[in-house]
């Protein structure tokens, strides 16, 4: 006697719905732990490039200075500057913006004076610099931490 017939098996192609599903899931899955850390990083890239735009402009100011031997003061840009005292603003991709205080003074040899400024995103400050070398060059200033509390004594 011959033995039973058994059907012939299907040679299966390709993955099913579920399989694709789990596999769908487990990319939305490491998106997600992902995205905020590359828009943190993100932001930080574009801080430091608004930082070192800034620096630059504040370079050529201090070149144009000792090049034509004329005074410069660099204003807050929200003052409206007076050409005639040389004061001059730096401008910066929107929406950033900076605040400088006191103004910062270039003198005709290309010395610079001491002076904070804030570099803002929107209304939130992202850096604080400082410059009081006479370089212009800014450095970032790094925020302190708190001082720790005194222990609380048991009465």
């Amino acid at each position: 006697m011959s033995p039973p017939i058994r059907p012939a098996r299907r040679c299966r192609e390709g993955m099913s719905l579920l399989e694709i599903l789990v596999v769908l899931a487990i990319f939305a899955m490491g998106t997600a732990v992902i995205m905020p850390s590359s828009a943190k990083m993100l932001d930080q890239a574009t801080a430091h490039a608004v930082f070192f735009e800034f620096q630059r402009e504040v370079s050529d100011l201090r070149r144009e200075a000792n090049r034509t031997e004329t005074p410069i003061r660099l204003i807050d840009p929200q003052v409206q500057p007076d050409p005639a005292l040389g004061e001059r603003r730096v401008r910066l991709r929107e929406p950033w913006r900076y605040t400088m205080a006191p103004t910062l003074e270039i003198d005709e040899g290309g010395a610079c004076g001491t002076t904070t400024a804030n570099l803002l995103n929107g209304d939130r400050v992202v850096m604080t610099l400082r410059t009081d070398d006479g370089t212009c060059r800014f450095s970032r200033l790094q925020t302190t931490a708190a001082p720790p509390r005194e222990p609380s004594s048991p009465q």
